[in-house]
C-alpha cells in the first residue's frame, strides 16, 4: 500500500547503490519474492539486504515501525530515543539523543561483508547422489584453535615451525585422514572451536587490540588461507557424508574476522542445500542431533561451572529432550574432561606449534585433532584422533 511505499522509499537516504535498487524492485513488482525473482537473485539474500538497510536507518533514528521518525546526520548514531503518547497511544512528543558515530572494527566489518554478499558468486555444487547405506550418526571434526597466519620457527620455540602453507596443509590433511578413519556417517559437523585465525586485523593483533601477533604474510593472506582452507574441507565432507553443517566458534583472537567470514560463508553456499552454515552472532552456539545436545563456546574467560549454569538457563528445553549433553571448547590447547550436572564440558587438542610466548612460558600439549561420532540414540560411540606426526608438516 502505499503507506508501505513511502516508508521503503525513505529507506534510500541509508541505502548503498545495490540496496536502491532491491528496494526500488520492490516498489515495481509488490512484493519480496517478486523483487527477488525480477533481480535474479536468491529471496534471502534480498531479505538481508533490506534488514541491513533497515539496522542503519534505526542507528540515525528511522523505523517508523517503532514511531522513530526523526533522523540524525551521517556523522552521527542515536544513542537513545523518548517517545510520550497521548491517551490514544498516538506520539506526541519525542527526544532524540544522539553522539558523533563511533563504530567498533566489528560493526564495521559486518557492514562490508554485507554489502559484499548481496553480488557474491554462489558455490557451484557438483551433480551429486544420496549416499546410501551410511550409519545415522553424525560425524564433528573438531578443529581446535588453528591460528592459520601464525609464524613460529623451529629455531625460535625449540619444537617445529608453523607458517601459512604448513597450516593449511596440516589443517586439510586432518580432515581427510579423519574422514578416512571414521568411514564417514550421514551428516558431518565441521566444528572450528575459535582462533581459525591468529590475528584479527590489519594491525595484526588479537581481538582486544592489544597483543600483537608474529604473521606469516599480511591480513589478507591469512584470510585468504583460511578460506581456503573452509572451502577445500567442506568439499571433502560432501563426499564422505550426505549433509555438511559448519559452526564457526569466534575465539579471543579473531572474533570480528569469524563473524565476518561467517556472513560471507553463508551467503556463498545458500544455493547448496547439502550444507549449512551456522550463524555465529553469538559466542555460545548448539545444535541438537537425535538425543544429542552439543553446544560450544571458544572458552576464553569460560569456566565449566558458568558454561553448565547457561546451558541449564538457556537451553532448558533442548536440554529436558536429550540425553546426552555436551560442551565442547578450545582455547588452552590441551586436552581435559569434566562432569557437570550430567554434562560432559571438555576442552580440545589443536594441531599448531607452540609461539615464542607460549614455549618460554614452559606451556605445551600434543598436537592432535578429533573426530568423534554421535549416533542419535546412544550419543558418542566412536572417538579418532590423527596427531601432528602422522601428517606432511
Amino acid at each position: 500500500n502505499g503507506v508501505i511505499k513511502v516508508e521503503l522509499e525513505s529507506l534510500k537516504e541509508f541505502a548503498t547503490a545495490r540496496q536502491c535498487q532491491v528496494i526500488d524492485a520492490i516498489q515495481e513488482h509488490g512484493s519480496q519474492s517478486k523483487a527477488a525473482k525480477a533481480l535474479d537473485i536468491n529471496p534471502r539474500t534480498l531479505e538481508r539486504s533490506l534488514q541491513t538497510v533497515k539496522r542503519q536507518a534505526s542507528k540515525r533514528g528511522w523505523s517508523p515501525d517503532h514511531d522513530m521518525t526523526h533522523s540524525v546526520p551521517s556523522t552521527h548514531v542515536v544513542k537513545g530515543v523518548s517517545t510520550f503518547y497521548d491517551e490514544n497511544g498516538s506520539p506526541i512528543r519525542q527526544w532524540v539523543k544522539s553522539d558523533l558515530k563511533k563504530q567498533s572494527q566489528e560493526d564495521a566489518l559486518q557492514s562490508f561483508a554485507e554489502g559484499l554478499v548481496e553480488d557474491l558468486p554462489k558455490y557451484q555444487g557438483l551433480p551429486s547422489k544420496p549416499l546410501t547405506d551410511m550409519p545415522q550418526a553424525l560425524t564433528a571434526y573438531v578443529i581446535g584453535d588453528a591460528h592459520i597466519g601464525m609464524k613460529v620457527t623451529k629455531e625460535r620455540n625449540g619444537d617445529s615451525d608453523w607458517d601459512l602453507s604448513i597450516a593449511e596443509r596440516v589443517t586439510v590433511g586432518a580432515i581427510e585422514k579423519l574422514i578416512q578413519a571414521s568411514g564417514g556417517s550421514d551428516t558431518a559437523l565441521m566444528l572450528d572451536l575459535g582462533d581459525f585465525g591468529h590475528s584479527d586485523n590489519l594491525n595484526n593483533t588479537t581481538s582486544s587490540g592489544q597483543n600483537h601477533m608474529d604473521m606469516d604474510g599480511d591480513y589478507g593472506d591469512s584470510v585468504a588461507a583460511q578460506v581456503r582452507v573452509y572451502r577445500r574441507s567442506i568439499d571433502l565432507l560432501l563426499a564422505a557424508h550426505n549433509k555438511v553443517i559448519l559452526m564457526q566458534v569466534r575465539g579471543n583472537h579473531n572474533s570480528s574476522t569469524s563473524r565476518c567470514m561467517n556472513i560471507m560463508l553463508k551467503a556463498f553456499y545458500e544455493n547448496e542445500p547439502r550444507v549449512e552454515v551456522m550463524d555465529n552472532a553469538h559466542k555460545f552456539q548448539h545444535i541438537t542431533y537425535g538425543n544429542n545436545l552439543l553446544v560450544t563456546h571458544h572458552g576464553d574467560r569460560m569456566k565449566p561451572q558458568r558454561a553448565f549454569e547457561y546451558v541449564a538457563r538457556s537451553l532448558s528445553k533442548e536440554w529436558g529432550q536429550c540425553d546426552h549433553k555436551h560442551m565442547l571448547m578450545g582455547h588452552v590447547h590441551h586436552e581435559t574432561s569434566v562432569e557437570i550436572g550430567g554434562m560432559l564440558i571438555s576442552t580440545h587438542q589443536a594441531l599448531p606449534a607452540g609461539d615464542a610466548w607460549h614455549s618460554d612460558s614452559g606451556y605445551g600439549a600434543k598436537r592432535t585433532m578429533s573426530a568423534i561420532v554421535y549416533d542419535k540414540k546412544h550419543g558418542e560411540v566412536q572417538r579418532h584422533k590423527v596427531g601432528i606426526g602422522q601428517l606432511s608438516v
